[in-house]
């Protein structure tokens, strides 16, 4: 090697690079879903650098997955900017989840054994053990609870077999955050143990093996967050939006 690197040196350097731009990655993504950068926002590099601490390769490889991943938009000549947000988005988010989530769910019920039952009924406790400490009150940690709440829904698919589905749930469900973080403190304080009552009545279906039932549910489970942020009241109106 000409300038004195070794092949363990290389591999040290790019395993290095890659933790960067995960690190980077996972801070922008966070921080958008907070909303500490509202939709629309330029993400200037310079800005980016200062206020991550990294240099502009790194924080240039995470934006381009967030904007394969619908969190971040460019512009020739303007540069990254935020993804915009719309009842039309939400609907449109919403409808893919229930279409990729219940037949997730599905195959899950069809195939999961007694440690996915398991998983499932501990994800729920957690989620459950949360809301409960609560109390009444506000939700000091949106971050913690959209964790747990992330991890129950992912519990219930996640003997689905199809890795396929669980990237793209995974994927559709981190771009719903953005909107539930900004609607979800009122909702648990107003209606934290119904929304709660929902999720053990799913959960008792999964675990029943009622594919049907739980698909059912799910489905009309997963219009809440489109409902409580633009909806009529209508079950329905997820659809009625993205036609319009």
């Amino acid at each position: 090697m000409t300038d004195g690197r070794t092949k363990a040196d290389i591999r040290d350097l790019a395993a290095e690079a890659g933790s960067l731009t995960e690190f980077a990655y996972r801070n922008i993504r966070s921080d958008i879903i907070a909303g500490l950068f509202p939709p629309g926002a330029k993400l200037q590099i310079d800005e980016l650098k200062t206020r991550y601490g990294l240099s502009a390769s790194p924080l240039r490889e995470a934006l381009a997955r967030l904007i394969s991943q619908g969190f971040v938009s460019v512009e020739s000549q303007r540069g990254f900017r935020v993804a915009a947000m719309s009842p039309e988005d939400l609907a449109d988010i919403t409808i893919a989840r229930q279409v990729i989530e219940t037949a997730a769910l599905k195959r899950a019920i069809e195939r999961g054994n007694d440690e996915w039952e398991a998983a499932i009924l501990a994800a729920y406790h957690r989620l459950d053990r949360y809301v409960a400490r609560l109390g009444g009150r506000p939700v000091e940690n949106l971050t913690e609870f959209g964790e747990l709440h992330k991890a129950f829904h992912n519990a219930l698919i996640a003997a689905c077999g199809s890795p396929r589905l669980l990237d793209e749930q995974g994927r559709l469900y981190d771009q719903a955050e953005r909107y539930r973080h900004g609607m979800m403190q009122n909702f648990l304080v107003e209606q934290g143990r119904g929304i709660m009552d929902e999720h053990h009545q799913l959960m008792d279906l999964v675990l029943a093996r009622n594919a049907e039932a739980a698909c059912a549910m799910l489905h009309h489970h997963l219009s809440h967050t489109y409902d409580f942020c633009f909806g009529d009241g209508r079950t329905n109106s997820t659809e009625k939006a993205v036609k319009a």
